[in-house]
């Protein structure tokens, strides 16, 4: 992840700032500062000038690699941690931390998954209600497992 242009001028202004002080310290106030308090400052403007370079020699191409590669791809259900298949959308459905979209797409798509939805504690209200309609056995056993039956 590259730094923000805010991110480099603070790096620089800060880099700057403590060796103008160091130098400052050093020269006008007859104090003694060791090398590397002189030294250490040059690593953010090292690691910006890398930065800027990199950007300046990046490929054009390169940037829309990524887009174009995005822009081919299907959209599927959301999974977890980018993981791909039937065992991360087992997964997604007995995950705390799924969102309501997730869930609702998953009840919808893979109806197997369905018992494991409906106990899942993050499943909303009108999910399990939905879930409830459905009439499904298994799926009326956990959500009354649950002890959050609704009405």
């Amino acid at each position: 992840m590259a730094l923000t242009a805010g991110s480099r001028i603070i790096f620089l202004v800060g880099a700057v700032t403590f060796i103008s002080f160091a130098l400052l310290a050093e020269y006008a106030l007859d104090l003694s500062v060791p090398a590397v308090v002189l030294a250490l400052p040059l690593v953010p403007v090292a690691v910006i000038f890398v930065i800027v370079r990199r950007l300046l020699h990046a490929s054009p191409h390169a940037a829309e690699a990524p887009a174009a590669a995005a822009a081919t791809m299907t959209p599927g259900p959301a999974v977890p941690f980018g993981a791909a298949g039937a065992g991360a959308e087992r997964l997604l459905a007995a995950s705390p931390y799924a969102t309501a979209a997730e869930l609702s797409e998953l009840a919808y798509a893979r109806p197997e998954l369905r018992p494991a939805i409906a106990a899942n504690p993050s499943a909303p209200a009108s999910l399990l209600q939905w879930l409830i309609e459905q009439g499904e056995p298994a799926v009326l056993a956990a959500i009354s497992a649950r002890g959050r039956l609704l009405g």
